[in-house]
């Protein structure tokens, strides 16, 4: 942590000014850009509320993981919104007003009940280390190229009393950190390796459906080098099958030898065909088309490409898996009455 002042965001004087802190005794340039905003101010009271309402509503086991984050985030705006000759004061505040509305949102949401499980959603901000970061203003707003990377990763964590759920936590985090690194050899074994000063990375996992059997989330990861044209993204469906302490398999969902792949992926080559000619073409499409039976098989066989839900069994496609990346097409989803014939007898549907 950076000087004092950060760690007063979590305590209460029940001073006007700042809920957070004694405005009477701010000393450092973002104690006093606090204290002379009253939105600013506002803010932080708000941050520091919904921090103790976090701790005060996360499992005991999973307190010190809140606090660990609740420390990395204030570190973060500590080196992003640093106070210069060349940063007045307004562009200070907005620094710190933009960063606390983002954590303020997402304390809002992290710690939630589902299939009666309680989960802390987990979410960290890295950044360079001092000697990484160039000289001059370190105020970013925007995208802007002069300034230092960074890395925010957000993935959910269970209250870890059942040894499935202790097994799923790890996993889970694993998963997140593997794709964000997807890019990377060798891949990073902990996250402070993927901090990059030349890159924009976040990479966030959203839980989806919880039940018996079954605990499905989607991880997804988008980076921006500076420099770059655009952002890039990739993204997995991480389903994990809670009893067996594993990842989904083809055969826990459908027959070996049914045709299951062959029937999936006639109605995907024919959605993306259709979607690709009608943007594209028929003659621009043929680039994509010629070769699209053989990526969608390989897409389809891979569970980490099956978004399930009560609908049915979604195949979404990353920019690039299949076309131009302007061209991505849309997901693909075939109803579970389409796939009804090829299902495992004990396969029990999503809700």
């Amino acid at each position: 942590m950076q000087k004092g002042w950060l760690i007063l965001v979590l305590l209460t004087s029940g001073v006007a000014y700042a809920a957070s802190f004694d405005c009477a005794k701010a000393k450092t340039p973002q104690e006093k850009a606090i204290c002379a905003s009253p939105e600013l101010s506002a803010a932080d009271e708000h941050m520091a509320a919904a921090y103790r309402a976090v701790l005060a509503a996360a499992p005991f086991e999973m307190k010190g993981e809140v606090l660990n984050d609740q420390r990395a985030w204030l570190g973060f705006i500590a080196a992003r919104c640093k106070a210069s000759s060349s940063v007045d004061s307004s562009a200070l505040a907005s620094c710190l007003l933009r960063y606390y509305d983002k954590w303020i949102k997402a304390l809002q949401h992290m710690v939630y009940h589902n299939g009666g499980v309680t989960f802390v959603q987990r979410s960290i901000t890295l950044y360079p280390p001092e000697e990484a970061v160039p000289p001059g203003p370190q105020v970013r707003i925007g995208m802007d190229d002069s300034q230092p990377g960074y890395l925010n990763a957000s993935w959910p964590q269970a209250n870890p009393e059942a040894p499935e759920w202790k097994a799923w936590n790890k996993a889970m985090e694993a998963a997140t950190l593997a794709l964000a690194s997807a890019n990377r050899q060798p891949p990073a074994t902990a996250w402070k390796a993927l901090v990059d000063a030349d890159m924009d990375m976040d990479v966030n996992a959203s839980l989806g459906i919880v039940e018996k059997d079954l605990v499905t989330t989607t991880v997804d990861s988008q980076w921006y080098g500076h420099g770059a044209a655009h952002a890039n993204l990739n993204f997995i469906q991480f389903n994990w099958m809670l009893r067996e302490k594993r990842e989904m398999r083809p055969e826990d969902v459908f027959r070996a030898g049914s045709g299951w792949d062959a029937a999936i992926l006639g109605q995907c080559e024919r959605s993306v065909s259709r979607q690709l000619i009608q943007e594209l073409g028929a003659d621009n499409a043929k680039i994509w088309l010629d070769n699209l039976p053989k990526e969608l098989h390989g897409l389809i066989l891979d569970p980490r490409n099956w978004l399930l839900d009560g609908k049915g069994l979604t195949i979404p496609f990353e920019p690039y898996a299949v076309a131009c990346h302007a061209c991505t097409p849309p997901p693909v989803t075939i109803p579970w009455t389409d796939l009804k014939p090829y299902l495992q007898p004990g396969f029990v549907l999503p809700k």
